[in-house]
């Protein structure tokens, strides 16, 4: 066989792969703020029919609707057991107005401990308009 031949079609194959390579397939990447792309991976979730069919029916995108309720479930901006948003920031904890459920106690300013409530409470630094907490009194 000619080398020739073998260099010649190995040249046209490389060329070939690398125009394969280089096409993008499918959605463009999604990126977050600073341009990183965002990696994703898939997750089922069960839900009823109903809400399904609703979903559909106003034209509702199941995975950006749960991608967001996960994300305002992760900053603390609806209530992880009675799903409403009436959060109140206090002095000691983040809880929820409606069903009083603590949803993050927050650190001492002072000592950076966390509170707990009926171990580790918030107090006034004397002399001061700061909070710090029992532990570090």
């Amino acid at each position: 066989m000619n080398p020739n031949i073998i260099i010649h079609t190995y040249i046209l194959y490389r060329i070939r792969y690398s125009d394969i390579m280089v096409r993008q397939v499918g959605r463009p990447a999604e990126k977050d703020e600073e341009g990183n792309v965002i990696s994703k991976c898939l997750v089922n979730v069960t839900i009823p029919t109903k809400l399904r069919d609703f979903l559909v029916k106003n034209n509702i995108p199941r995975s950006k609707l749960f991608r967001e309720c996960v994300n305002r479930l992760y900053m603390h901006q609806i209530c992880p057991k009675c799903y409403n948003e009436n959060i109140i920031n206090g002095i000691m904890a983040l809880s929820c107005e409606d069903c009083k459920a603590i949803i993050k106690y927050k650190a001492c300013g002072e000592c950076n401990e966390s509170y707990m409530r009926g171990k580790n409470m918030p107090k006034a630094v004397k002399n001061s308009s700061r909070f710090g907490c029992e532990r570090c009194q």
